[in-house]
């Protein structure tokens, strides 16, 4: 496995957790914004983006 792929993956998860949870937060208080969902599409487009470049394949 490459550095690479590993760092970038790992990027992504972090990136997206923290969306998913500051939403969640925002929900529970009643707060509308916008950046988590932000941050869950960029995570999604960089897990989608590393599944497809996996160096193994």
């Amino acid at each position: 496995m490459s550095i690479g792929w590993i760092v970038g993956s790992s990027l992504a998860t972090v990136v997206l957790l923290a969306g998913i949870i500051s939403l969640f937060i925002g929900i529970r208080k009643n707060i509308h914004r916008r950046w988590p969902w932000w941050f869950i599409g960029f995570g999604v487009a960089a897990l989608v983006s590393a599944t497809i470049n996996y160096p193994g394949t």
